[in-house]
């Protein structure tokens, strides 16, 4: 028989659990800025980096005290790409260093890294895709699809196991070798229900790895359940801490409650404990190690105005954001009313041309609402943001820009329209 308790609270605070207690911790913490989770108190979306990082932090010193000793605190993390639109330049950051840092600090030792390979559609987690100079050299910028399984150990002796329970959780040679590989490769999860699920198979091979049958496992952030799911198909009781209560919905049915009966040898509770209002900032003062960013590195714009083809948030499918002219700089380049500088794809200035395609493109933007939608690469080496720019009646202004013959195609740079932007040029000779 195993017990899982979902706990609907914010895991800085896991008054719940008791010192101690827990043999396992597997769990991959919310993005920065990167997915909004639908939830005010959520940590990342709307706090600063050094915000974040701190309040991550007091969920980790959670995880020491509720640890025991001589048990292991994994965590799933990924560099996250900070793109030029949102913060002002381009910069991979790791947030994998502080959490590092932090964890050593907290008393854990760090025990090294598993780097996840994921099978993965150009909307990486990381928030990278085909970007840069592409396809010329210097300004290439890397795809993140793979992320860090970070390990950390609680020093002190382990648990003592009873050996019938030792021979059971035997691994085979070859789980042995695949396992404790530091590169694992297989599929993330389709995201649906929630923005950032892992797969069940990374908890699963956690679980395998660093604790026994009937032993506990938490997650912290607990998201869709799947830690709790992978527990529970192993033998094992387990503990989640989420914050927001709408997931509840996908939570039970991934772990079955609806069949939870006097046959089964499992049962699961979710609960909603009573909270006092935290002062969370105080709690980040007594940390044994705060992070301090000399950088103030935070988001230039809001995420949500543009998503270049991420979910965003949580919600339903979202609407389209309409957008303003501020002025023309160029016959291919606009600034928006949201500061943003647009370099229309495809299209390239024609000598002699400026002033009248510059005066077309007034004429057929002032005072109108439009929208933009991306290609391949989502940048130029200036930063201008790469867009097709449709007005809210669905005209395509690059391609009647084109038809004017005041512009001619940019060959600098490959797009997906590009034999139907030839076609239309050819008819305009």
């Amino acid at each position: 028989m195993t017990n899982h308790t979902i706990y609907i609270a914010d895991s800085r605070i896991m008054s719940e659990v008791c010192d101690k207690s827990v043999h396992l911790v597997i769990t991959s913490p919310p993005y920065w800025q990167l997915k909004d989770y639908d939830d005010i108190r959520q940590i990342g979306f709307y706090d600063t980096y050094e915000e974040y990082i701190n309040n991550l932090n007091l969920v980790w010193k959670e995880c020491h005290r509720v640890l025991k000793e001589g048990c292991r605190l994994c965590i799933n993390i990924g560099d996250q790409f900070a793109r030029a639109a949102y913060y002002g330049r381009y910069k991979v950051i790791p947030i994998r260093t502080e959490i590092i840092k932090f964890c050593e600090s907290a008393g854990f030792d760090y025990m090294g890294a598993i780097i996840w390979q994921k099978v993965t559609t150009c909307n990486t987690t990381g928030g990278a895709s085909i970007m840069g100079s592409f396809p010329y050299p210097r300004n290439g910028i890397l795809k993140i699809d793979y992320e860090f399984i970070l390990l950390f150990k609680k020093p002190g002796d382990p648990p003592s196991v009873e050996k019938e329970i030792k021979e059971k959780a035997k691994l085979s040679t070859k789980e042995w070798n695949e396992y404790f590989a530091g590169h694992w490769i297989f599929p993330g999860e389709k995201q649906n229900k929630h923005l950032a699920m892992f797969p069940e198979e990374l908890p699963k091979r956690l679980i395998r790895m660093f604790c026994f049958e009937q032993e506990t496992v938490l997650d912290p952030f607990s998201g869709s359940g799947t830690t709790s799911l992978a527990a529970k198909n192993l033998n094992r009781h387990s503990i989640g801490y989420e914050i927001n209560e709408s997931y509840l919905p996908v939570i039970k049915k991934k772990l079955g409650t609806e069949q939870v009966d006097i046959f089964t040898d499992f049962s699961i509770k979710i609960k909603k404990p009573k909270r006092d209002i935290a002062d969370y900032g105080q709690k980040i003062n007594q940390l044994p190690y705060i992070f301090c960013d000399k950088i103030k590195f935070d988001k230039k714009s809001d995420p949500r105005k543009n998503t270049y083809g991420s979910k965003i948030e949580a919600k339903k499918k979202e609407k389209v954001k309409y957008l303003r002219l501020r002025h023309v700089i160029a016959p291919n380049i606009i600034e928006l009313n949201n500061d943003q500088t647009v370099k229309l794809i495809g299209i390239a200035a024609k000598a002699g041309m400026e002033t009248e395609a510059m005066k077309w493109l007034e004429d057929k933007l002032k005072g109108q609402s439009f929208y933009l939608k991306s290609d391949q690469s989502e940048c130029d080496e200036n930063n201008n943001l790469l867009s097709y720019l449709y007005l809210k009646n669905k005209t395509f202004i690059n391609l009647h820009l084109l038809r004017t013959n005041l512009v001619e195609i940019d060959e600098s740079l490959p797009f997906k329209y590009h034999k139907k932007f030839k076609a239309v040029q050819e008819e305009t000779k």
